[in-house]
């Protein structure tokens, strides 16, 4: 075993197991500056065109759109943290407001605020199993109420913003759900932006993933806007590249207009290109042994977990794993779960609350599993220490 001294991260949500199969293959891509020095220019904010192209390629193939996908109607920026900032900026005015589940990834919040200074509204899930549902699971009813109450609070919603593979909760929707979900904002006037940036993140071989792209028919083309990026699914987080793909000019226009302030590197789009043009490295080598490598770190995780007594949630994407600490915690409050943060963080691991994903019950945490074999039993060697002489300390009173 590999001795870890420090903290053990297990708390953002980076993909670390494929990181060698990333580097060997761009390492192996010639520098573009060879046949192309144009790419020192200046060129199109929105993306460059070939790149756009095997973008919109790469994605109509992965995401089974039901029609080729045209890459005039992507544009790629340096992330997705400036994909939803600049969506926010173009959807709508200064104080307006959208509506999004929670547990949800919360520097979404940042990304509309601090800026486009547009505001969030919830519709809080409920930990607990309601009328036979699954905990923290998504329904209409549950949107439609959250947005009555918002807006008798004086909101202006514009937007639903949902995350399918869900982050934290690792929840796939199904076809039907998301469907309802695209009748629900059309009903309302809402636009719809779907991130799916875990699209390819799915590991359960017999879940099916819905993209928006797959359907054939959208109630309301005009408002929907689905977003993805190469940051999870791709090991990349540091390599800073998000697409959103709409159906409506206004927006693309709108986009194109203040793409300047978001663009990314030529350079990091030539090297991506090249990449994903690789049809058999992405389908017969990345992706495979990505998804072999999460299936067998999450079930090492959800067994280890298991076996120091926290239960969680077993879902089949993402990088995470929505685990129950609230036995460990008496009383169960807000304050009580930062304690446990805290006392957890001092024993060397990382892990991410559940407020800071505006859960509406204390004591969950998102644990990430993504990580070498050696840090995840250190860090599960951790923990159980801290909830031995948690269990202890409330068996005692």
């Amino acid at each position: 075993m590999v001795l870890v001294n420090g903290v053990i991260n297990a708390g953002t949500a980076e993909n670390s197991l494929s990181l060698d199969i990333v580097a060997e293959k761009l390492s192996s891509i010639p520098s573009p500056f060879i046949d192309n020095l144009d790419i020192l220019k200046y060129n199109d904010f929105t993306g460059i065109e070939a790149f756009r192209v095997t973008l919109a390629e790469f994605l109509t193939t992965h995401a089974n759109s039901s029609s080729p996908l045209d890459p005039n109607k992507l544009v790629v920026m340096n992330g997705l943290t400036s994909m939803v900032c600049a969506l926010a900026t173009v959807l709508s005015d200064v104080g307006d407001a959208w509506l999004i589940p929670t547990p949800y990834y919360s520097a979404i919040r940042a990304d509309v605020s601090k800026i486009p200074q547009v505001n969030l509204v919830y519709a809080h899930l409920p930990a607990a199993s309601v009328s036979e549902c699954q905990p923290f699971q998504l329904n209409v009813d549950i949107l439609e109420t959250s947005l009555a109450k918002a807006k008798t609070q004086g909101y202006n919603v514009r937007c639903l913003f949902l995350i399918n593979p869900h982050n934290p909760l690792g929840d796939v929707y199904s076809k039907e759900l998301v469907l309802q979900c695209l009748q629900f904002a059309k009903r309302n006037n809402l636009h719809v932006i779907m991130d799916e940036i875990y699209m390819l993140s799915i590991f359960q071989d017999d879940v099916k993933f819905t993209s928006v792209f797959s359907l054939d028919t959208l109630p309301d083309p005009q408002r929907t806007h689905v977003i993805w990026g190469f940051s999870k699914d791709f090991s990349m987080s540091g390599m800073r590249c998000g697409a959103v793909y709409t159906w409506n000019d206004r927006v693309l226009i709108a986009l194109k207009q203040i793409s300047p302030f978001f663009g990314m590197p030529t350079f990091s789009q030539c090297y991506l290109n090249e990449m994903i043009k690789d049809k058999d490295w992405v389908e017969k080598t990345y992706l495979p042994t990505n998804l072999q490598r999460l299936r067998k770190a999450h079930k090492n995780m959800s067994d280890g977990l298991t076996k120091i007594g926290v239960p969680h949630l077993v879902r089949p994407s993402g990088l995470f794993i929505w685990a129950d600490f609230s036995k460990y915690i008496t009383p169960s409050t807000f304050d009580g779960e930062m304690e446990l943060f805290y006392e957890i963080l001092d024993n060397k691991v990382y892990v991410a609350p559940g407020q800071d994903f505006f859960c509406c019950q204390p004591g969950w945490f998102r644990i990430i599993f993504s990580i070498d074999e050696d840090k995840q039993e250190v860090s599960l060697k951790r923990l159980s220490v801290v909830l031995k002489k948690r269990m202890s300390s409330l068996n005692s009173e």
